[in-house]
């Protein structure tokens, strides 16, 4: 039961980060910066923001 619990707490963080504008104006200008064009960006906007969205909880995860 705790995994599940776990689970379901990290796949929200996720959803709230996606779901966020500030973090998606974010995550837009890092991907035009790499070089993302507005073609994939538009084509693949979901993927991206949870490939970035996986990367900030990884990150924020090793700092607790």
């Amino acid at each position: 039961m705790e995994t599940k619990k776990f689970i379901k707490a990290e796949l929200k963080r996720r959803e709230d980060l996606v779901m966020d504008i500030e973090f998606r104006k974010i995550v837009a200008k890092h991907a035009e910066k790499i070089g993302i064009t507005a073609d994939e960006w538009n084509n693949n906007k979901m993927p991206i923001l949870l490939y970035f969205a996986n990367q900030f909880c990884s990150i924020e995860n090793k700092a607790v």
